[in-house]
């Protein structure tokens, strides 16, 4: 399979690719921007909302707007006053070598957002757990570039990519408290591989954005690797699954740390690509609080 370019909207740093259902439209984040897109998938008009700081990820609230993990820790964005909230005392403002970066809603309704630092290269990143009081915990530890995240089907399974680690863990995850444990290692890559965000699906199986890969590998729920989608970019960075009937993959992309060589020869870095599969993906979740 290979994705094509879909919408006008051309990013720096594409992430946390976000589907509504409700209103068909599509949001991805450019991270160190601070910026989010809102798409309308039928017109693919665009609006763009400037949150003000390095925007991690953010979800979609059950009661309107938006939740986003940013800079300075977890807040709410208004679209229409176009003001960022934050939470009293958010984790990790006072860090200035730490951000937010990647980060879910389960099926609870808690958002969950890991932080690490600019370069991803010390394992001092936190996993924390937002409740819909604004009370959060510290879920994992020493984290040195936290991406994907999502759960399986069946809700018992939490699973989390560290970048600089090569690998997904799989955690069992306790829904009433949201309490993670018994970390093993899922799937583990090469030292060259990068995988980045993910979506999982309906299945339980894994598709997961390859940084410097240009593509998407899709696994199975055992992590064994089924097929591969061509991107035609060097940078994929996190994809989710769209579309009227939840099957369209929605993908995307980055132009970070290209040479003047390597920007010509991908054009389309920055933007967002879409691939028809064969199979239903997840409904992301809504935040409670």
């Amino acid at each position: 399979m290979e994705a094509k370019p879909i919408f006008d909207i051309k990013l720096e740093h594409g992430e946390g690719p976000v589907w509504c259902p409700i209103e068909g439209k599509f949001y991805c984040v450019d991270l160190l921007k601070g910026h989010y897109y809102k798409v309308d998938y039928q017109t693919q008009e665009s609006e763009r909302f400037d949150v003000g700081q390095a925007l991690g990820v953010m979800a979609l609230r059950a009661e309107g707007g938006s939740v986003v993990a940013v800079r300075d820790g977890f807040g709410t964005f208004d679209e229409e006053r176009k003001t960022l909230t934050l939470i009293k005392n958010s984790p990790e403002r006072e860090i200035h070598e730490t951000r937010m970066n990647d980060g879910a809603v389960d099926p609870a309704g808690r958002f969950l957002a890991a932080t690490m630092t600019y370069d991803g290269m010390k394992p001092v990143g936190n996993l924390y757990g937002l409740e819909s009081d604004d009370h959060y915990t510290i879920l994992e530890k020493n984290l040195l570039l936290p991406n994907g995240m999502g759960w399986s089907p069946d809700n018992k399974k939490f699973f989390l990519i560290d970048t600089h680690e090569n690998a997904m863990f799989a955690y069992d995850y306790e829904m009433t408290s949201g309490k993670i444990s018994n970390k093993t290692i899922h799937i583990q890559w090469s030292k060259e591989e990068y995988p980045d965000g993910m979506a999982i699906d309906s299945e339980g199986g894994f598709w997961v954005a390859m940084w410097m890969g240009s593509k998407i590998e899709h696994y199975d729920s055992g992590g064994k690797k089924i097929e591969e989608v061509k991107v035609p970019v060097l940078h994929t960075t996190s994809c989710c699954f769209g579309g009227k009937d939840m099957k369209t993959l929605l993908i995307t992309t980055s132009n970070l740390n290209l040479s003047k060589a390597e920007k010509a020869a991908n054009p389309l870095a920055g933007r967002v690509f879409s691939v028809e599969t064969d199979i239903k993906g997840q409904v992301q979740k809504r935040y409670k609080g």
